[in-house]
C-alpha cells in the first residue's frame, strides 16, 4: 500500500511537472512568436523608415546641388523625346517647358556691320568690302555679373540661313535653358554669316558681334552646319603654327561639326591644331548621309573627337532636333563649355 501510494503520489508529482513544463514551453512558443512578429514589426518600420530617408536624402542632394541649365535641359529634352516615341512618333509641336521657368527668354534681332579684304590681283589696293551681318540672340549678355557665361554661335549650311534655327524650334530649345535658373547662363546667337566665309571673315563677324555687346570677347563654341564648317577649317589652316595654341583658343573655345565637308579637304596638320589647343570636337552626321558620316570618321580617328550618328539626313540637326540639342548640351556639359 505504501509503496502504491508512492507511486501515486510520484505519478502525481510527475503530473503536475509535466503541466508546468507544458504550460513553460506554451509560454516560450507564445513568446518566441510575439518576439517575431515584433522584430518583423520593427524591421517593417526601419525598412520604410530608411527608405523615406535615403529617399528625403536624395531630395536633399538634389535640391542643394548646383543643377546646371543643361542638365535640365538633357532632362527635358530626353522626357519629350520619350513622349513623342510613347505617343507614336513626331515632331513636338509644343515644347514642354517648367512651369516655374515662364515664357522662353526673349529672342532678339539685330544686324552688325563688318569688313573683310577685297579680293584683288593688286597688292597695293588695300580696298575692303563691308558685310552686313544679321543675327538671333536670346539669352543673357555679357557683363561683370556673369563671367562664367558659356557663348554658342550657331552658323548654318548652303541650303539655309538663320531663319531655320528658329522655324525648327532649336533656337527655342536652347534659349528655355535660360527659363530654369536665375537669368541663365547660356547665351546663343544665330548668324547668317555666308558659308563662303573663310578664318578671316570669322574673326571679323566675331570682333562685330564684340563690338556691339552680344559677345564676351571670351572664346566660344561654334556649330557648323555642312558648308559652314569651312569658317573653322580655315581658320585651322591660317593661324601660325607656332603662335596656333593662343590663337584659336582667343576665339574657339568648342567645335561641334555637323557633316561639315570642308573637314575632308583640309590638312592633317589645320585639323591637329585644334588638338594641340586642347579644343574639344563633336562630330555629329545622320544616319543616312554617307559624307557626313566620313566626316565624323576622319574628326574621330584624327583628333579623337567624340561621334555621334542621329537619325536623318545630311541636315540632321532638322530631322532629329530634340535628339542634336540634347547632344549639344550634353557635350557642352562634359567640356565645360
Amino acid at each position: 500500500m505504501r509503496m502504491v501510494s508512492i507511486r501515486r503520489n510520484n505519478s502525481s508529482i510527475n503530473g503536475g511537472h509535466s503541466t508546468s513544463r507544458a504550460t513553460l514551453y506554451a509560454a516560450v512558443v507564445v513568446a518566441a512568436f510575439a518576439l517575431t512578429a515584433i522584430y518583423l514589426f520593427s524591421n517593417n518600420n526601419n525598412n520604410t523608415s530608411n527608405t523615406s530617408t535615403s529617399s528625403n536624402s536624395n531630395s536633399i542632394i538634389i535640391s542643394e546641388e548646383e543643377v546646371s541649365p543643361q542638365k535640365i535641359m538633357m532632362n527635358t529634352v530626353a522626357k519629350n523625346a520619350a513622349a513623342t516615341a510613347t505617343a507614336g512618333g513626331g515632331a513636338v509641336e509644343d515644347y514642354e517647358r517648367d512651369e516655374e521657368g515662364g515664357d522662353l527668354m526673349k529672342i532678339t534681332q539685330g544686324s552688325v556691320t563688318y569688313t573683310v579684304p577685297t579680293t584683288t590681283t593688286d597688292s597695293e589696293n588695300n580696298s575692303h568690302t563691308s558685310k552686313t551681318l544679321d543675327y538671333y540672340h536670346c539669352g543673357p549678355l555679357p557683363s561683370k555679373s556673369n563671367p562664367q557665361l558659356s557663348e554658342l554661335v550657331l552658323l548654318h549650311g548652303a541650303a539655309f540661313t538663320k531663319e531655320d534655327w528658329k522655324t525648327s524650334g532649336i533656337l527655342d530649345k536652347l534659349c528655355d535653358i535660360n527659363n530654369n535658373e536665375d537669368g541663365g547662363d547660356l547665351s546663343i546667337t544665330a548668324w547668317d554669316l555666308p558659308v563662303s566665309a573663310d578664318g578671316k571673315e570669322l574673326i571679323a563677324a566675331y570682333n562685330a558681334m564684340l563690338n556691339d555687346k552680344k559677345l564676351s570677347g571670351n572664346a566660344v563654341t561654334f556649330v557648323t552646319p555642312s558648308a559652314s564648317g569651312k569658317a573653322l577649317t580655315s581658320l585651322g589652316e591660317m593661324v601660325h603654327e607656332q603662335n596656333a595654341h593662343q590663337e584659336l583658343k582667343l576665339l574657339v573655345k568648342g567645335w561641334i561639326s555637323v557633316a561639315s565637308g570642308s573637314v575632308l579637304q583640309t590638312s592633317d596638320e589645320a585639323l591637329l591644331k585644334y588638338v594641340h589647343a586642347d579644343i574639344p570636337i563633336l562630330a555629329i552626321h545622320g544616319d543616312q548621309d554617307v559624307m557626313g558620316k566620313k566626316v565624323t570618321e576622319r574628326l574621330v580617328k584624327l583628333t579623337s573627337a567624340k561621334g555621334v550618328e542621329l537619325e536623318g539626313r545630311h541636315p540632321v540637326y532638322l530631322d532629329s532636333p530634340d535628339e542634336f540639342v540634347m547632344e549639344v548640351i550634353k557635350f557642352m556639359e562634359e567640356n565645360g563649355l
